[in-house]
């Protein structure tokens, strides 16, 4: 028999072959719907019916929803570790090799994007995994992030990167690569190119126009700041900021599935029924979490923009401001991963309220522009990167002993405002 068929022809007739093909064309239909509607509003029916499959046929290939779930983070992390490996093999310096890593990750974007590359599931919602599943879970994402800390300390050792903490600036670099499914959408598609290139420049050079010194900053509270927004009584809006603060930390952790309302009722030692005197339902307590996140947002994004400060100054206070509120008394804000939780009305509203936060960092870096502080660049990439870098901040609680001293959140917006690549002063 010839032996270039045997090790190189995979038949099309294999049964084993068409299995795998079938079972990976529903993980990528599945994280679709996960990614967009949220694991708990969306059914094996969904799914089913969506490939125009019979129930029955996605069940021959899984056996819970659970366990969906759990193959497509397994499929995702496949896909990280393969792109981290991939890009740390590669004969080059740790810049270059990062620069690798987010080229791999934006292109496979780009393909699942041209309807050419499958979905992955984004690891939003682990908590609502059974405990073997989450463990596993979470090893594997330590393993690529231990690969991915490799390429940053081979960088920091050539002295071409910051000597600063490795995990912190991996935590950066991959809030960067977990945006992109937020914020890319078919028109970045069409025209790939200028997308990337406006992306790794403000990772390896920052949006600084010469190196940026930190200095100590005085974090506002919140109670010294306006309070329009919620309710004027102010026991009433007390107990309510307890809820919402409260069910964001729940549903950070936990993810909407896995969020109980009595566990979030005996966390404040009130009854349920003290609960639903204040809030609805629990997706009326997720929507709220949202509105004062985004009101928090506003505040702080205003009080940056009160100081007599130049654009970038007034964007590295934005950023230290909204990373500080996260490991405070007074946080964290609602992450937004768990909009997909959302019916489509309540998404819409806080996209649009996030969309008006968003305007007011362009005026900083509109300000940053005319003042000389800051690099040309595409404004908007600017805002969606720093967009990821303040979502993704609470992942460094994972990785950091003291998050809460003010220097960590200078390390960590080091990377964004200086870049990756060391400079000079």
């Amino acid at each position: 028999m010839n032996s270039v068929i045997n090790s190189q022809l995979v038949s099309p007739f294999s049964k084993g072959r068409q299995h795998q093909l079938k079972f990976q064309a529903i993980l990528s239909e599945a994280a679709q719907l996960f990614n967009w509607q949220g694991s708990r509003a969306t059914t094996l029916a969904d799914i089913a019916g969506s490939m125009q499959l019979t129930k029955t046929c996605v069940y021959y290939y899984v056996k819970t929803k659970e366990d969906l779930i759990y193959q497509c983070y397994v499929s995702s992390c496949a896909m990280w570790l393969d792109h981290v490996q991939a890009a740390n093999q590669l004969q080059g310096n740790g810049i270059e090799k990062i620069i690798s890593l987010v080229k791999r990750h934006f292109y496979q974007y780009i393909d699942t994007l041209q309807g050419v590359g499958p979905h992955y599931a984004l690891l939003s919602e682990i908590s609502a995994l059974d405990a073997e599943h989450a463990e596993d879970i979470m090893q594997r994402w330590s393993n690529i992030f231990a690969d991915c800390q490799q390429m940053v300390e081979q960088g920091i050792d050539e002295g071409l990167i910051e000597d600063l903490d490795p995990a912190v600036i991996v935590t950066g670099i991959f809030s960067i690569l977990q945006w992109f499914p937020v914020w890319l959408n078919r028109s970045h598609g069409a025209n790939p190119e200028p997308v990337i290139e406006g992306v790794l420049d403000i990772l390896v050079n920052g949006l600084s126009a010469h190196k940026h010194q930190f200095d100590d900053i005085q974090f506002p509270q919140l109670s010294g700041l306006q309070l329009d927004s919620f309710d004027r009584e102010y026991q009433s809006h007390i107990k309510r900021e307890a809820f919402y603060r409260v069910g964001a930390i729940y549903f950070n952790q936990k993810g909407y599935k896995g969020t109980s309302l009595d566990e979030i009722a005996n966390s404040l030692d009130v009854t349920k029924g003290a609960f639903y005197y204040h809030i609805k339902n629990k997706e009326e307590l997720l929507y709220q979490c949202f509105n004062r996140s985004l009101d928090v947002e506003s505040r702080l994004l205003n009080k940056a923009g009160a100081s007599q400060a130049n654009g970038l100054k007034k964007i590295e206070l934005s950023l230290r401001y909204l990373f500080n509120i996260q490991f405070s008394e007074q946080g964290p804000l609602i992450r937004y991963r768990a909009l997909p939780s959302l019916d489509e009305q309540h998404r819409k509203a806080v996209l649009k309220a996030n969309k008006n936060n968003s305007k007011i960092l362009g005026t900083y870096i509109d300000q940053g522009f005319a003042d000389g502080t800051l690099r040309p660049m595409d404004v908007d990439i600017a805002q969606n990167v720093l967009s990821g870098a303040v979502e993704a901040s609470p992942e460094l609680a994972n990785w950091i002993a003291d998050i809460r001293a003010p220097e960590v959140s200078a390390a960590y917006f080091n990377l964004f405002i200086n870049g990756l690549a060391r400079r000079s002063a």
